[in-house]
């Protein structure tokens, strides 16, 4: 009886395009994978970060002399000024006091006027901040930009003004008022 023979026969894994492990395939999904990667990196960019800080500053103080110190990080803003005196304030007059504004940080500050609180119609105060002395003061500003960059430890002098315009309510008479300036600094 004849004996049947059993062949066997062991094939190599193919490696050919039509294969399921192809390595052209597997070179071209790394490369895919690799350029999504810094695609995605790239549109992300970097780290971002805003600070911001603010403070209100007394400038019209009982005891004289005020001082307020604004921190954000390595920006600081000092103000120093005298008090403003109020008395004798009628309608037809301004009232101007200077004050120091002083960057002690390490970056430099384009500064604004944020507000002024105080000036309501029942009162009759109109308030403004300019750049400069008062007696050569630029454009006065109730809030809004002051066209100035400080440098990083430079000083620059403002005027304050405050009036009472000739069309102030009769209301106005003997009322007291207290008025405080925000300024910002904002890293240009």
């Amino acid at each position: 009886m004849p004996r049947a023979r059993a062949a066997h026969r062991a094939e190599a894994p193919s490696f050919s395009s039509a294969g399921r492990f192809s390595i052209p395939r597997m070179i071209t999904a790394t490369l895919v994978a690799a350029i999504a990667l810094v695609l995605s990196l790239s549109a992300v960019g970097g780290t971002y970060a805003f600070l911001s800080s603010s403070q209100s500053i007394a400038l019209v103080s009982a005891t004289g002399e005020t001082s307020t110190t604004i921190s954000a990080g390595t920006a600081t803003l000092a103000v120093n000024g005298d008090a403003i005196s109020m008395t004798a304030l009628y309608p037809g007059i301004t009232k101007t006091a200077e004050f120091t504004v002083t960057n002690t940080g390490s970056t430099s500050l384009a500064l604004s006027v944020d507000s002024i609180a105080g000036p309501t119609a029942a009162n009759g105060l109109t308030a403004t901040v300019a750049r400069g002395t008062c007696a050569s003061a630029a454009p006065a500003f109730a809030s809004g930009s002051l066209g100035l960059t400080l440098a990083a430890q430079a000083s620059s002098t403002m005027c304050l003004s405050v009036a009472m315009p000739t069309t102030a309510p009769s209301s106005a008479q003997g009322v007291t008022s207290s008025l405080s300036v925000a300024l910002t600094g904002t890293q240009p």
